[in-house]
């Protein structure tokens, strides 16, 4: 099997092991006193792993996700060079609950996608482009938007 699958595999494993999905939000900025979309936070969020019980913000467990979802996010972002740059939050060492995924005990990691100069340049199609390759390559590793549904393969 060569590497390039076997890479495939492992990825496609964290995400069914740390349950990943995704959200989209725009990515505004104030540009002389107008609010202007100037690119997109995709946001990946992850869950412990089945058996942990009360994790605590920042805990073992949650570098565990984190380490996950920085893997995830360095597999669907874009390789070449492009006028638009991939941005990774730091880790915040927090929890986050989302009633969209009943309240389930989340890591998350945010890729900005931007302008690579000229940051307040509204999105055009190269913001466009990368956003759609990115969760064309998470839909190819079962994370779904919004909420974690499980993939039964055979």
């Amino acid at each position: 099997m060569a590497s390039n699958e076997n890479e495939e595999i492992n990825i496609k494993e964290l995400v069914e092991r740390f349950r990943v999905c995704w959200e989209v939000w725009p990515e505004y900025r104030i540009v002389r006193g107008e609010k202007r979309q100037i690119g997109y936070a995709l946001e990946l969020s992850g869950t412990h792993e089945p058996g942990v019980e009360h994790p605590t913000a920042g805990c073992e467990h949650c570098v565990y996700v984190y380490n996950a979802l920085q893997a995830i996010a360095a597999h669907i972002i874009p390789q070449e060079k492009r006028p638009s740059r991939h941005d990774i939050e730091i880790f915040d060492s927090a929890i986050h609950y989302s009633r969209k995924r009943r309240d389930r005990p989340d890591i998350s990691l945010t890729i900005r996608i931007l302008h690579q100069t000229g940051v307040e340049q509204p999105v055009d199609e190269c913001e466009n482009k990368c956003l759609n390759e990115m969760k064309a390559h998470l839909r190819e590793l079962d994370a779904f938007e919004g909420q974690w549904r499980s993939v039964n393969r055979q």
